[in-house]
């Protein structure tokens, strides 16, 4: 599936080549991890360009796919010119989505070839079974550090505590790393969507945002939930649950082949909106994951990207109000052939800890 989208990018393009430059990329294609590197692709033939800091792990590596031949670079246009002469290579798609002005200048500066720019942010949308059984092992480790979470926060903790632990717990649980970093929100910090954890005490009665994720192989998972800490008492946050918690339901079932972004996130907000606090559900309704924890295609206002088979999606509608707290719900879904599927587990009701 990846060389058939890279074939048609070649004869959008009349090109003879791509070079794919940036980490993102790379690995999609090749499978292997290096903060530098380049991909030269034919329709005969794959190369990776790594250095030295590299070579041994990209030779051994069990992962590696795609990939036709491995060069060890010091002199690096030199390497490629000689592929590009070999291949009669005469023109060469670069990402100009990722590429700074002067590297494409570089690029024309050095390469023996023409060089053509190209949007790739849309190339890793649909991901095939090995993607999204890696982005399902990374929902199963998310899914068991919540449970953990719930057994351990306690009223008179950090925000920063509750961060530690499930950076923590992730590790200990088979996650490489966080895919970004962990928000915790309690009490009236939930009204910030993104919150940066503090030394602020979780207090018994409180209700906690917390959006968390890990990467499992190199591909992420991305969860929210809002949980009550001892207590449901906050009549206010528990009306502000149900709402938004509705709206995720009706974005959820709404997911199948061939709806857009922007009309999911349409039919979350008219709902909360519906229900007098659109003004507060401030932010999209939700985005693609993968590789990077945002990637195409996006279910936001601006989301014009038609939904396919393959595709996997956040739906995180919130509300936020400034003095009270938050509430947001997020889950990390599959497009399939008739609809949807959950990789993140379907705990969507509130939680109330111990």
């Amino acid at each position: 599936m990846k060389k058939e989208l890279l074939n048609k990018i070649l004869n959008e393009t009349g090109a003879d080549a791509i070079l794919l430059n940036s980490p993102q990329n790379r690995y999609w294609f090749s499978r292997f991890q290096s903060s530098l590197g380049y991909i030269l692709y034919t329709q005969k033939k794959s190369y990776l360009f790594v250095d030295g800091r590299y070579i041994t792990a990209a030779r051994n590596s069990k992962l590696l796919t795609n990939i036709d031949e491995i060069l060890e670079f010091g002199n690096l246009y030199e390497l490629i010119n000689n592929e590009i002469a070999n291949n009669n290579i005469k023109k060469v798609v670069f990402e100009s989505d990722w590429v700074f002005v002067k590297d494409s200048k570089i690029f024309e500066e050095k390469l023996n070839s023409e060089m053509i720019a190209y949007n790739f942010d849309a190339i890793r949308m649909v991901k095939d079974q090995w993607e999204i059984e890696q982005i399902k092992k990374a929902c199963d480790i998310t899914h068991k550090v919540f449970l953990e979470v719930l057994d351990f926060v306690k009223p008179g903790m950090s925000e920063k505590e509750l961060a530690r632990f499930v950076s923590d717990s992730f590790l200990k649980n088979g996650a490489e790393k966080l895919s970004f970093d962990t928000i915790v929100a309690s009490g009236e910090n939930g009204s910030m969507p993104h919150a940066v954890p503090t030394d602020k005490k979780i207090e018994l009665g409180e209700f906690v945002t917390l959006d968390m994720g890990c990467y499992y192989n190199g591909y992420c998972s991305d969860q929210t939930r809002t949980f009550a800490v001892g207590n449901t008492d906050n009549e206010k946050l528990k009306e502000i649950y149900e709402i938004v918690y509705k709206s995720q339901q009706l974005g959820i079932e709404s997911i199948k082949p061939g709806i857009k972004g922007n009309e999911i996130h349409k039919i979350c907000y008219d709902y909360i909106d519906s229900k007098g606090y659109g003004k507060y559900f401030t932010h999209g309704t939700g985005h693609g994951l993968g590789i990077e924890i945002h990637e195409e295609p996006y279910n936001s206002v601006a989301g014009n990207k038609t939904l396919q088979e393959g595709m996997c999606v956040t739906v995180e509608p919130g509300i936020y109000i400034p003095t009270i707290g938050g509430v947001r719900i997020e889950d990390d879904i599959l497009v399939t052939k008739d609809g949807y599927q959950y990789l993140t587990t379907p705990l969507r009701e509130l939680q109330v800890t111990k």
